[in-house]
């Protein structure tokens, strides 16, 4: 009777957590479900797509890699009048961004304080582009690969066939295994049991294909523009740190005063999340993720850091690890005893007191969807202005060749 009472207040701990994390979300982009539109390749991309190219979209890569679940969505979305196409691409995100944190409390996920874990995920600093948008989804469902990492191995086999779907879901979405890969085979080397071996070989399949498409796609990563490496470790590590710590408001001044603060808090991460005690091993990989995850950015920009200058510019590619350093905060908080635990702590409630205000999206200007769609459902050619202002949505009369 204990036990079952244990398991009924967790999973009523878990619930009411998720629907406040939904609630939050909500709140912060709150024009997503009042007013749904497409935005950028919501409908460039995916919407036209699942329009003309049917099941041909689901092996067809954008950006040098696949987009499974939202081909998923606007596949499904097809079957249904247009006019509902945006709304339902949205509460779609919205659903997977709930079923990533959702994860968070299955018992295997080794990690303390998983409320707190969870509001971290809703709260923390970014301007909102990856909440609630199925053109952004792969950043959020990414972090189902970094749960994967620091989960026990399934004891039934409905868990463990549910950790292979949920990688090659998510692996088959986005980049980002390519550059977690090298950490399932260190999971599986430290384990060394049947299933994270066979986690390690779907992440070494799933990683293949998308490095085949990468590679393809590579001829976009090259540029002669020269490389200046204090420029871009001083544009990094104030988008990594700047604005967790002091906002969206502040001026980026790239300088050795950003470099020095970068290397002194990687250093005070690595310390605490390698420093011996409960949970160390997830306190690891973590970490390591963070850095997995940290160097493809420094990689992209190499050429161009002044495009991450503005602290608004590009954030969804610091969401992951400012989630991830959030988490850091929060489990060095019950990790910590007596005063230690304040500092990680104070830095939490910094960083949402300054970012409070940047909390909240403001809406897209509303470009009248309902208004442009009859051509869509006629099957005819169309020209639809979509967000951000200046795109446009374009696609051919169905039965055309």
């Amino acid at each position: 009777m204990q036990q079952t009472g244990s398991t009924v207040r967790r999973r009523s701990i878990a619930l009411g957590t998720l629907a406040a994390v939904v609630l939050i979300l909500i709140l912060r982009k709150p024009d997503s479900l009042r007013n749904p539109q497409f935005f950028a390749e919501d409908g460039t991309i995916f919407f036209i797509g699942a329009r003309q190219l049917g099941l041909a979209a689901f092996h067809t890569p954008y950006g040098g890699y696949l987009h499974l679940l939202p081909r998923c969505v606007a596949w499904a979305a097809a079957f249904f009048d247009p006019l509902l196409a945006p709304t339902i691409y949205n509460v779609a995100a919205l659903c997977f961004d709930a079923a990533a944190i959702a994860v968070l409390f299955s018992r295997r996920v080794r990690l303390p304080a998983k409320p707190a874990l969870a509001l971290a995920f809703a709260l923390v600093p970014h301007t909102d582009e990856v909440f609630l948008s199925l053109a952004n989804l792969q950043w959020c469902v990414a972090l189902v690969l970094v749960m994967l990492l620091i989960s026990d191995d399934g004891a039934t086999a409905a868990q463990r066939w549910c950790d292979r779907g949920a990688l090659a879901l998510c692996g088959l979405t986005g980049p980002f295994l390519c550059f977690l890969f090298p950490l399932f085979v260190l999971r599986s080397a430290l384990r060394r049991t049947r299933e994270s071996a066979i986690l390690a070989v779907l992440a070494l399949l799933a990683c293949a294909v998308q490095a085949s498409y990468l590679y393809g796609y590579r001829g976009h990563f090259i540029q002669s523009t020269a490389i200046d490496p204090s420029g871009l470790m001083a544009y990094v590590a104030a988008r990594l740190f700047g604005t967790f710590w002091m906002g969206y408001g502040m001026t980026i001044l790239p300088g050795p005063l950003w470099i020095a603060m970068g290397v002194a808090v990687a250093a005070a991460a690595a310390w605490a999340s390698l420093r011996r005690g409960e949970w160390r091993l997830s306190r690891a990989m973590l970490a390591l993720a963070w850095l997995c995850l940290v160097i493809p950015v420094a990689v992209k920009f190499r050429y161009d850091a002044s495009a991450i200058g503005f602290p608004g510019n590009g954030d969804r590619y610091f969401f992951l690890p400012h989630v991830l350093l959030a988490w850091l905060l929060v489990v060095a908080c019950v990790q910590f005893e007596g005063w230690r635990r304040l500092v990680p702590a104070a830095l939490l409630a910094a960083s949402l007191a300054v970012n409070l205000r940047y909390l909240r999206a403001a809406p897209l200007p509303d470009l009248a969807w309902a208004e442009h769609v009859q051509p869509v459902r006629d099957g005819d050619a169309f020209e639809i202005p979509i967000n951000p202002p200046g795109l446009v949505m374009e696609g051919r009369p169905l039965n055309s060749p």
